[in-house]
């Protein structure tokens, strides 16, 4: 990351935030990512509450195993994210969960702390696990024993050694570039040796694509590429996408999900939607206000912010064709976007930029250049109208593409070894 990046950034946050928060954000994350925090032993009595929990449903067995599972972010169940599914799916598959959840900084507080989230899943935040990193001697009776990190922070890695002797396996499940997100500036935490770490001391590895199965290649050749996926029960009804001329005669385009112009390509968007007969439909975060402002000023283009996931296909009923309009770069190249699994369920064919591997999914087509989207986007249409868009390949996808289905081959291939 460069020093002019990291200015830009804190002078960003400065106008944004203010000074003194700004200054406290980045000591936080500079303490992180060298690992300055005072780390010690410290007794925390709900955290021995909630093993203690965890230990008596194993002794009435009413668990059939334990799962350590690491998150960016705090559960909520709604959230259709792939840490949380997993969570979710380790849950209803009979383990207790211990929902490790991100901190900045050992002062930070998260609202959900050492609370039961789901069924027998149980947010702790992360420097209080370290800290009683000890007390899970009090589970070491549970015989399977997991432990799942999805994004490689030194925190997550230096309790690696002691949970092996403890007899627990260690899956390090990569969801993303870390590597480009931190050249982006949104992993400073993010240390390659440790990344490598994972991969060469993990029992199980698996990535939601083939370039990151490429790129750690020469380090171990057992590597498991396991996508993202959907879950019917959060995204509502199934093929709800326009598929009719709408009554302005114009053809609608939506996305949703993260905005921010570090992958989206917002030059083509703009230029696209230059023609009369597009409009485009934006839901979501991240966008700056300089964006935002564009979006305003363009008369064929409309944004509605965050929406809930459950009100999603209310938006979606009204658009023909979904769109993922990424730059080209080891980022995007790396990504399986969790909204091509949602766009598919809705119905939506979909035009991708910056994704090359998303164009062999049904329904997808990659492009390359604004020449190449606008002809992808009035070939769907024209085949959507008419009905002569192959929907029945969608099918086979789907029931292989589930939440449910993705899980089960990480837990299988855990079982193998």
């Amino acid at each position: 990351m460069s020093v002019k990046h990291v200015i830009r950034k804190s002078l960003k946050s400065i106008q944004q935030n203010g000074l003194q928060p700004t200054f406290q954000k980045v000591q936080r994350r500079l303490f992180t990512k060298i690992g300055v925090n005072k780390i010690f032993n410290r007794n925390n009595p709900q955290l021995h509450d909630v093993y203690l929990k965890i230990a008596e449903l194993n002794r009435s067995k009413e668990i059939k195993g334990f799962a350590i599972l690491t998150s960016g972010r705090e559960f909520e169940e709604l959230y259709n994210q792939r840490t949380i599914n997993l969570a979710k799916y380790l849950s209803d598959q009979g383990f207790a969960v211990l929902f490790v959840a991100w901190q900045w900084d050992d002062q930070e507080k998260l609202e959900k702390s050492y609370q039961m989230v789901y069924k027998n899943i149980f947010e702790v935040p992360v420097y209080d696990f370290i800290y009683g990193i000890e007390k899970l001697k009090m589970l070491d009776e549970i015989a399977n024993k997991t432990y799942i990190t999805t994004f490689p922070a030194k925190l997550f890695y230096g309790c690696v050694n002691q949970l092996k002797q403890s007899n627990y396996q260690i899956v390090y499940d990569i969801m993303d570039e870390w590597e480009e997100f931190y050249k982006t500036g949104d992993a400073p935490w993010y240390n390659r040796s440790i990344e490598e770490a994972f991969v060469k001391d993990s029992n199980l590895v698996s990535v939601v694509s083939q370039p990151l199965k490429d790129k750690f290649a020469s380090i171990r050749n057992n590597i498991y590429v396991i996508g993202n996926g959907y879950n019917a029960a959060l995204s509502g009804k199934r093929n709800v996408s326009l598929r009719k001329e709408s009554p302005d005669q114009k053809i609608h385009i939506g996305y949703f999900g993260h905005l921010t112009p570090s992958w989206f390509d917002w030059d083509l968007i703009f230029t696209l939607a230059k023609n009369e007969n597009f409009v485009f439909h934006f839901i979501g975060h991240g966008a700056p206000d300089d964006i935002l402002a564009k979006i305003e000023a363009s008369p064929n283009c409309e944004f509605y912010g965050k929406v809930h996931p459950s009100q999603l296909q209310q938006f979606v009923e009204k658009w023909h064709i979904g769109i993922i309009p990424f730059k080209s770069s080891k980022l995007s190249d790396a990504v399986d976007p969790i909204k091509i699994y949602e766009y598919l369920y809705f119905g939506l064919p979909t035009i991708s930029t910056g994704i090359p591997h998303i164009g062999k999914y049904p329904l997808v087509t990659h492009c390359e250049g604004e020449a190449a989207v606008k002809s992808a986007i009035l070939h769907d249409y024209e085949q959507l109208i008419h009905s002569k868009l192959p929907y029945e390949e969608l099918d086979d996808f789907l029931a292989k593409t589930t939440w449910d289905e993705r899980f089960k081959e990480i837990l299988n291939l855990l079982a193998d070894k």
